[in-house]
């Protein structure tokens, strides 16, 4: 008869601590699942790179609490990877041809959110993540829920080498 009186006393416990447990599980899904910035968009390869001390870059339409990939001067693409009337984005900046041989280049964070721009296409740069649209000859805005227009850089070209000055 004791073991009837301590079985359901048992039983009752188990349950209370398998909830518990799955509780702290959800817990630990739902923090993974929050956009702190620090991991929540961060490549399978970040943390290796990371720790080997080389910096990563988000790719277009990610978060990035610096797109300018924290370097303030030097290179940042070729001018052979730039099509005319087009763009592309890499190493935190956005770097437009609008016409043959000229060439400017943006901070790629959209100045709403911060989330990288995408190249532009059909001849507007797109924010991904609210649908702010830029002039990429200008960086100017167009339409959208941004309060500015794209950040141009001072920027040089050395031979074909698209250089970044500020």
């Amino acid at each position: 008869m004791t073991e009837d009186r301590v079985q359901p006393a048992l039983c009752a416990h188990r349950r209370a601590l398998l909830a518990g447990i799955g509780g702290l599980g959800a817990v630990s899904l739902l923090a993974a699942c929050g956009d702190d910035g620090a991991t929540a968009n961060t490549p399978a390869s970040a943390p290796a790179e990371q720790a080997a001390g080389k910096p990563s870059a988000p790719a277009a339409g990610q978060p990035s609490a610096n797109a300018s990939g924290g370097a303030k001067t030097g290179p940042v693409g070729d001018t052979a990877q730039v099509p005319v009337g087009s763009g592309i984005v890499q190493n935190g900046v956005l770097i437009v041809q609008p016409v043959s041989g000229t060439f400017k280049v943006f901070d790629a964070a959209c100045p709403h959110k911060g989330v990288l721009v995408k190249p532009p296409e059909n001849g507007v740069v797109l924010c991904p993540a609210h649908a702010s649209k830029f002039n990429p000859a200008d960086g100017a805005k167009i339409s959208g829920p941004t309060p500015t227009g794209l950040k141009e850089l001072k920027s040089k070209i050395d031979g074909t080498t698209i250089m970044r000055m500020e």
